[in-house]
């Protein structure tokens, strides 16, 4: 995916991410950026700072060409450090395993003394950046200051999370469900649910999408770091239609406070007080989890809010930002490239699609609807060239080649048949 995307794009949006919904605090764009132009910044193990024209361009770029436009192609070397090589990154790490207090100036001293670097090439700063960037920092007992808030307006933000479900037998088999959920940090609206036998980033997006089409767009995500919420192609998602997407710290379920209680309300109201043995399919656990929350959540009044989320959500329902289905669609594809080989197809989980001939030896760029594998779409420079379609063998053999060969005619020829030798 190298050639039409990559991790910098992401990095450099979540920069900008603020300017783009105007989530920022600042009285202007401007006092942003000029905040933003004096942060330092980690990635890739390296530090940056940005120039407050720097950040500027990147948001105009954004604005008028989207996501691509903040991509860029990287180092070839980029994964190499230039200072330090992977001896003395082991034995770094190794020192942080046996002494895990152990302080950065302290590991500096060590590796000057054992011989792995030397002051003149390697700096303390550096030992110091490469700790903190890999998390390697001297464990330390802490506790974070963490304070009730609230959003101002509804669709500020949304958090979404994973909780199991009931397990349910079906033909005498054993299934567990998942529970995944998406709410609305100021209303404690519902904005999308489901139930499934499979926690993956599929079954996430797909809620997803159709929250966003039923209730609008929102300017954040909050969501933890699981596999379903951390992966490149939900940020690719997020990017495209300008949302904000933050993870929480791992190991830190008390950040998302509202979703967790939300959860234990399902348990203790739905999950513990059902007999699971009259359910017969997931269709019927859906049914019973649909007529719980609209009875016993989406429409009761919040202890907190002392208003029902249904209610609080659409009193600022003029406010919401809705947006083309068609768009929302696009932008919910999945983006890979392929090389396409000299038969004119490519291959994508074990099927194999035809490409138009021109194509043949070059990476092209795919855009594709996981749930709906049947037909892909090819881009370039972000605009649909054209569809294409799983491979016709049967097909392909009554298409006459260059060299007038019609191959379906001389399928069961006895003159095209060689006689094995006695």
């Amino acid at each position: 995916m190298d050639k039409f995307y990559n991790d910098k794009g992401l990095f450099r949006f979540s920069i900008i991410a603020p300017l783009i919904n105007k989530t920022h605090s600042f009285n202007s764009d401007s006092e942003y950026m000029s905040f933003a132009c004096q942060q330092t910044y980690y990635f890739n193990e390296k530090e940056y700072h940005f120039s407050k024209g720097c950040i500027k361009n990147w948001y105009l770029s954004y604005k008028k060409y989207g996501l691509e436009a903040l991509s860029k192609k990287e180092r070839k070397d980029k994964a190499n450090s230039r200072k330090m090589n992977n001896e003395t990154m082991n034995r770094i790490q190794e020192l942080r395993q046996t002494f895990p207090k152990i302080t950065g100036t302290a590991i500096y001293h060590i590796l000057l003394e054992e011989g792995y670097i030397t002051a003149s090439k390697v700096s303390l700063c550096t030992i110091l950046r490469y700790l903190r960037s890999n998390n390697l920092k001297a464990s330390q007992t802490s506790t974070v200051e963490r304070r009730m808030f609230e959003m101002e307006h509804v669709n500020d933000c949304w958090q979404a999370d994973t909780s199991q479900g009931p397990y349910i037998q079906i033909n005498n088999v054993k299934y567990k469900t998942y529970i995944i959920m998406f709410i609305d940090d100021k209303s404690r609206m519902i904005m999308g649910y489901d139930i499934f036998f499979h926690d993956n980033a599929i079954n996430m997006q797909d809620v997803f999408k159709k929250a966003i089409k039923t209730y609008g767009k929102p300017k954040r995500l909050f969501v933890d770091n699981g596999g379903p919420y951390d992966n490149k192609q939900l940020s690719f998602i997020c990017a495209s239609l300008g949302i904000e997407l933050i993870h929480a710290k791992p190991y830190t379920p008390e950040a998302k406070a509202k979703q967790e209680r939300l959860f234990r309300t399902i348990k203790d109201g739905w999950m513990r007080c059902t007999d699971w043995n009259q359910f017969k399919s997931l269709t019927d656990v859906r049914d019973s989890l649909n007529q719980f929350l609209y009875s016993e959540y989406i429409n009761k009044i919040h202890s907190t809010t002392k208003e029902s989320p249904k209610e609080r959500w659409h009193q600022e329902y003029n406010q919401v930002t809705f947006l083309e289905e068609e768009f929302v669609d696009e932008c919910f594809l999945h983006r890979t490239t392929k090389k396409v080989r000299l038969d004119q197809t490519i291959s994508l989980n074990n099927e194999y699609y035809e490409v138009p001939h021109k194509y043949v030896g070059q990476t092209i760029e795919l855009r594709y609807d996981p749930l709906n594998l049947n037909e892909l779409f090819l881009y370039e420079k972000n605009k649909r060239i054209t569809s294409i379609k799983k491979v016709d063998k049967v097909a392909n053999s009554k298409v006459k080649r260059k060299e007038g060969i019609d191959y379906s005619k001389i399928i069961n020829d006895d003159r095209f048949v060689i006689e094995k030798e006695e």
